[in-house]
C-alpha cells in the first residue's frame, strides 16, 4: 500500500503564498515529498538490488511526481538546476543507485527550493513543549503509543505501521522541519492525518516533541555540554538539518540535536529575528483588517516594518539590496491598500505577496548573514551611511570657523558631538537593558532630528551665502562675524553639532542590535573589523573635507560652504519627511520619481515637496544676494586673501 501520496503541486495553491507565484502548486508539499524520498529510498533499494518491492514502486513514483512539480514552479533563475536535480533523481532511482547518493541529492534539491522559493520553514517563536506533549496524548498517542514506540491501541490496524519514534536509524534522518511538514500535511494512503487545523505554533510544538524522542538524557547531557563548549548550530540549522548531517558537521552534532529539540528556547535567546517579527504583525494586520479594524491593521503594518524588516535591512542590503526595495516596495503597497480601504480580498492578496517576499529574505539572510563576509560588509555599511552625513556637516562648519578666524569657537562645536556621544552610549545601554525602543519612536525620533537640522542648516547656508555679497563683506568682516558667532548663533553650532551626530548614532546603535545576534558566533571580531574599517575611511573622509575647505579662498569658500549646507538641508529633509511617514505621522503619496537614499530622494509626493521647498528657499536666497551685488565693485583684495 502507498505510504507517501501527497497531494501535491497543482491543486491548492496556499492563500498567501507570494512572488514568486506557483503555477499551481505549493512548494512545502515538494519539499515534502523531496525529504521523504531521501529518507526511505534505503529501505527499498539496497546494495544495487530491490530490497523491497512496494517501497521502490513507491520511490518511482513519487520520482516522477517530483520532476513533474519541479515543472510547475514559476520561471525563476533557480528553476532550471532544480529541474535537472529533479531529473537526476529519477535516473538514480530507476538505476537503483547507492541511498547515499540520493539522500546527498534530495539534500541539495530541499536547500535550493528552500533558497528560492518563499517557505516558512523556522517557528516564529520558541515551541511549547508542554503544549507539544499534551497534543501528543491527545492525537497521537492512539496509534503512535503513549511513549512514541509504534504500540498505540490502534496501531495493529493500521497498514503501513505507525513510525517508532524511538527508531534512531530513522530518526536521524528526518528534520524537524520534515516533520512538521508532515504534521501539517499528512500523508495520504495511511492513517496520519493532515492536523493543518491546528495553529502554526501547536504544530511546530508537536514536531519538537515528537522529534526529542529519540534521544536518551546520556545523549542529551552530552548535547547541553556541546552546546556551550562548541559552536552551537542557528535555528534554521537545527530545524531544516537532519542529526546525520549535522552529525558530518560538528563533533557532536547528534547530541546537539537531541539537546535543541528538548531546549528550543536556547535557539531563541536575544533578540527576535527581525523577519519573524515582521510576519507576525503583517499576520495580525490582516486579520485586524478583516474584522474591521482599519486603524489596528495600519498600526500594525507600520509596526511590521519598523519592528521588523527595518532592522534586517542592514544585513540583507549586502547581500540581495534589489530584494530589500521590493519588500519596501510591497510593504509601501500594502499600506496603501489599507488607506484606502481596499476589499478583503485585495488586503489577503497584498498580504500573501509580502509575506512571501519576507520568507524569501529571511532565507536569504539566515542562510548567508553567518560568515565573516558578511558580518564586515554590513558593519561597514552601516557606519559608512550613517556617518558620511554627520562628517560633511561638521567638517563644513569646522572648516568655517577655520577660515574665519574664529578657532575659539570650535569648542562649542566639539560640545556638540561629544555630547551627541555620550547619548548615544546612553541610547544603546537603555535599548539593552532597560527599555525597548520601538520602530515608532525611533523613526519619530530620526524624522523630528532630521528636520530640526535641515532648518539649521539652511540657516547657517543663508548666513554664509550673505557672506559673498561684495557691499556686506566690509561690514561682515568689521563686527558682523563677532556678533554672528556670539550668543545663539553659538549654541546654534553645538545644537547642529549634536543633532548631526546623534541621529546618526541614534540609528547605529539599534541597526548593530539587531545584526549582532544574527552573526555566527566566532565572527563578531569581523563585525567589529568592518566597524573599525568604516571609523578609518570616515577619518580619511574627514580629513580631506578639512583640508580641502582650509585651502579654498576665503569668498569661495563661505560660497562653496552655503551651498554644501543648502544641499544638506535638501537631504534632511527628504529624510525626516520619509521617516515620519515610515512611523505612519504623515500620509504617503507615492510617485513616480527616483529613490536615490543618499541624497534623500524617495518616490512620494511630500518628501519632494518638503525638498522642492527648500530648494526654492535657498535659490531665492542666491538670486537676491545676486541682486545686491554690484558688478563693479569686487571684495578688496587685502580682504579677500585675509
Amino acid at each position: 500500500m502507498k505510504r507517501l501520496l501527497v497531494v501535491l503541486l497543482l491543486a491548492a495553491a496556499v492563500p498567501l503564498v507570494a512572488a514568486p507565484a506557483f503555477a499551481g502548486g505549493d512548494p512545502s508539499a515538494l519539499l515534502q515529498l523531496v525529504d521523504y524520498v531521501g529518507v526511505d529510498y534505503a529501505g527499498a533499494v539496497s546494495a544495487g538490488k530491490v530490497a523491497d518491492a512496494g517501497e521502490y514502486a513507491e520511490m518511482q513514483e513519487f520520482a516522477t511526481r517530483i520532476v513533474a512539480g519541479v515543472a510547475t514552479l514559476d520561471e525563476g533563475p533557480a528553476r532550471p538546476a532544480l529541474l535537472g536535480d529533479a531529473r537526476a533523481l529519477a535516473g538514480l532511482v530507476a538505476a537503483k543507485a547507492p541511498p547515499s547518493e540520493v539522500a546527498e541529492l534530495t539534500r541539495r534539491m530541499r536547500d535550493g527550493l528552500m533558497r528560492a522559493y518563499p517557505v516558512a520553514v523556522t517557528p516564529r517563536r520558541s515551541p511549547d513543549l508542554a503544549r507539544g506533549r499534551v497534543l501528543y496524548q491527545q492525537s497521537c498517542a492512539s496509534c503512535h503509543g503513549v511513549a512514541g514506540h509504534a504500540d498505540g491501541p490502534a496501531a495493529a490496524a493500521l497498514d503501513p505501521p505507525p513510525i517508532d519514534f524511538h527508531d534512531l536509524a530513522r530518526a536521524r534522518q528526518r528534520s524537524l522541519y520534515g516533520l512538521y511538514n508532515t504534521i501539517t500535511l499528512g500523508v495520504a494512503g495511511t492513517g496520519m492525518a493532515s492536523f493543518s487545523h491546528l495553529p502554526d505554533d501547536d504544530r511546530w510544538a508537536l514536531a519538537f516533541h515528537v522529534g526529542s524522542l529519540f534521544a536518551d538524557e546520556a545523549m542529551v547531557a552530552a548535547g547541553a555540554k556541546a552546546w556551550n563548549e562548541e559552536e552551537p548550530p542557528s535555528l534554521r540549522e537545527a530545524v531544516t538539518i537532519a542529526p546525520a548531517e549535522l552529525a558530518a558537521q560538528r563533533p557532536e552534532g547528534l547530541a546537539l540535536t537531541a539537546w535543541v529539540r528538548r531546549n528550543p528556547a536556547a535557539l531563541f535567546a536575544g533578540a527576535p529575528d527581525p523577519f519573524a517579527t515582521a510576519l507576525s504583525k503583517l499576520e495580525e494586520s490582516t486579520a485586524a483588517y478583516g474584522a474591521g479594524d482599519r486603524a489596528g491593521a495600519q498600526a500594525l503594518a507600520v509596526s511590521a516594518y519598523l519592528d521588523g524588516f527595518e532592522l534586517a535591512e542592514a544585513g540583507l542590503s549586502t547581500i540581495a539590496p534589489g530584494l530589500v526595495r521590493t519588500v519596501e516596495d510591497s510593504m509601501l503597497a500594502y499600506r496603501r491598500s489599507l488607506a484606502a480601504g481596499a476589499p478583503v480580498d485585495e488586503i489577503a492578496r497584498r498580504s500573501g505577496e509580502l509575506r512571501g517576499l519576507l520568507l524569501r529574505a529571511q532565507g536569504v539572510v539566515q542562510e548567508r548573514s553567518l560568515g565573516g563576509g558578511v558580518a564586515f560588509a554590513s558593519s561597514l555599511v552601516i557606519l559608512l551611511r550613517e556617518g558620511l552625513e554627520a562628517i560633511l556637516i561638521l567638517a563644513a562648519i569646522v572648516a568655517f570657523l577655520v577660515r574665519s578666524g574664529r578657532r575659539e569657537a570650535l569648542v562649542y562645536v566639539h560640545y556638540g558631538w561629544i555630547a551627541a556621544l555620550v547619548a548615544g552610549a546612553a541610547t544603546w545601554a537603555a535599548a539593552t537593558w532597560v527599555i525597548d525602543i520601538s520602530g515608532a519612536a525611533r523613526e519619530v525620533t530620526e524624522g523630528a532630528t532630521a528636520l530640526l537640522a535641515a532648518a539649521i542648516l539652511f540657516y547657517v547656508g543663508f548666513w554664509m551665502h550673505q557672506a559673498t555679497n561684495a557691499r556686506r563683506w566690509t561690514r561682515l568682516m568689521e563686527d558682523q562675524m563677532r556678533r554672528a558667532l556670539d550668543g545663539p548663533t553659538l549654541f546654534g553650532l553645538s545644537l547642529i553639532s549634536f543633532l548631526a551626530v546623534y541621529r546618526e548614532v541614534f540609528e547605529t546603535v539599534l541597526f548593530y542590535q539587531a545584526l549582532w545576534p544574527q552573526v555566527r558566533a566566532g565572527a563578531q571580531g569581523a563585525l567589529l573589523g568592518g566597524a573599525l574599517a568604516a571609523a578609518v575611511v570616515l577619518g580619511a573622509a574627514t580629513w580631506c573635507l578639512f583640508a580641502l575647505g582650509v585651502k579654498l579662498p576665503l569668498r569661495q569658500f563661505f560660497a562653496a560652504s552655503g551651498v554644501v549646507m543648502f544641499a544638506l538641508a535638501v537631504i534632511l529633509a527628504g529624510k525626516g519627511m520619509v521617516a515620519l511617514q515610515e512611523a505612519g505621522r504623515i500620509p504617503i503619496s507615492p510617485i513616480d520619481f527616483p529613490r536615490v537614499e543618499l541624497l534623500g530622494l524617495y518616490p512620494t509626493l511630500q518628501s519632494v515637496l518638503a525638498q522642492v521647498a527648500v530648494t526654492l528657499a535657498a535659490l531665492s536666497v542666491v538670486w537676491w544676494n545676486r541682486r545686491e551685488r554690484p558688478s563693479a565693485q569686487p571684495v578688496p583684495p587685502a580682504q579677500e586673501a585675509h
